[in-house]
């Protein structure tokens, strides 16, 4: 049997990642129990077929992915290259949309949603880039669609770029409230001057 296994986290779907993030923090599991299960998500082996290797190659392989146990990543990039396009990530999260801003709460709510919603927390900061004779334009495209092309990537881009936004989530949801208070104070006042005009009536008095 030849098992191929990565050799870091740029080599690792983001899709996989909420598979090995439970066995790490599973404390119900032993040490060797974690490492087995590991190899299987990375390998797409049965945890069954694996434990029937020798035990020294059973070592080599854990040998291959003591990164991951390290829990250590790659700093958050400014841009990276994907599906053909050019991603460009915007850290500043003043320049969301109200209902981005619903949306990020919603995928921050705790540990478990953020560690699932990786790549959907992502797609509201990314936008792609098409290069264009001799510079990158950028490419109109909705929320669902970037998400799709993203989901792929790779842990060692996208879970670095989730935790810059997810690291301090008790100011973030601080920022979101106090966002969305002043978007419905304004539409309050909004639809208050638009009651106001209709109530207010002209009346012709004849000369």
């Amino acid at each position: 049997m030849t098992i191929e296994l990565p050799q870091t986290w740029h080599d690792i779907e983001i899709s996989k990642f909420p598979l090995i993030y439970d066995v790490v923090r599973d404390i119900d599991l032993n040490d060797n129990e974690k490492k087995i299960r590991v190899i299987s998500i990375l390998s797409d082996v049965n945890v069954n077929e694996l434990k029937k290797i020798k035990i020294d190659s059973i070592n080599q392989l854990i040998d291959h992915i003591q990164f991951i146990f390290k829990m250590e990543f790659p700093k958050e990039v400014e841009s990276f290259e994907h599906e053909g396009y050019l991603w460009k990530i915007n850290y500043d999260i003043t320049e969301l949309s109200a209902g981005d801003f619903i949306t990020l709460s919603k995928l921050t709510e705790n540990e478990d949603t953020i560690i699932n919603s990786l790549p959907q927390i992502v797609a509201l900061f990314v936008k792609p880039y098409k290069k264009k004779w001799l510079h990158y334009e950028q490419v109109e495209m909705e929320y669902k669609e970037i998400q799709k092309l993203i989901s792929n990537m790779s842990v060692g881009i996208i879970y670095p770029v989730a935790v810059f936004f997810c690291s301090a989530i008790s100011s973030l949801q601080a920022d979101i409230e106090d966002y969305l208070e002043k978007q419905s104070k304004q539409v309050m006042k909004i639809l208050q001057k638009e009651l106001n005009s209709k109530s207010t009536m002209t009346i012709g008095v004849g000369m």
